[in-house]
């Protein structure tokens, strides 16, 4: 088979499924155009058509269409002692719409040192950076609070949805939140150990 199919083209949604899946089990790297055209269906050619290479196509793959800042606009404007009920229960739902994608994103990102970085300053600047301005007592605090805070988020990305460690993985939302919800709220607001003696 090869070049677009007759009529109305779904072709590029397949190529974003079957890429989707592919990426999740091996990671960008480990993926290539052809075992992705192939689950899809197409000629390989297809992918450089609609995505000009397998980087463009995993950069639509993890697109999620969804603006960290809107994400977590309604955690700003929450009480300092409900902030993080309310920012684990936003992030959850993201998260959950769109775990696969995930799944591809940090699998690939424990191989792939540019997208570890890209994945390291998306989670502190546009997540939890905001967030841990908003509420850490002092600025100075701000950067050890983020740093605290997104070790929580990726740990819980991690186990729920790479690993699928249990209870986690099916675990409803409102059960990480009630368990995990103390941890993350004392990395927004509680007291912060000395640093080490240097």
């Amino acid at each position: 088979m090869s070049g677009r199919r007759p009529g109305k083209s779904t072709t590029r949604q397949e190529l974003l499924d079957a890429a989707r899946e592919v990426f999740a089990d091996r990671g960008v790297d480990g993926a290539t155009t052809r075992e992705i055209a192939q689950r899809a269906g197409v000629d390989p050619a297809m992918i450089a058509h609609y995505f000009g290479s397998k980087g463009g196509l995993f950069d639509a793959v993890t697109a999620l269409q969804v603006d960290p800042r809107q994400v977590v606009a309604p955690v700003l404007e929450a009480n300092p002692e409900d902030a993080a009920r309310q920012l684990l229960t936003a992030l959850l739902r993201v998260w959950d719409a769109h775990a696969s994608v995930l799944t591809a994103v940090l699998r690939s990102a424990t191989r792939n040192k540019a997208l570890a970085a890209q994945m390291r300053t998306f989670i502190l600047e546009r997540a939890v950076g905001p967030v841990a301005a908003r509420f850490a007592p002092s600025a100075e605090e701000v950067d050890v609070r983020a740093a605290l805070l997104a070790s929580q988020i990726a740990g819980l990305v991690l186990t729920r949805y790479v690993l699928r460690w249990e209870p986690l993985a099916s675990a409803d939302p409102d059960w990480i939140v009630d368990h995990i919800g103390p941890t993350v709220q004392t990395y927004l607001t509680g007291p912060l150990p000395a640093p080490p003696a240097g």
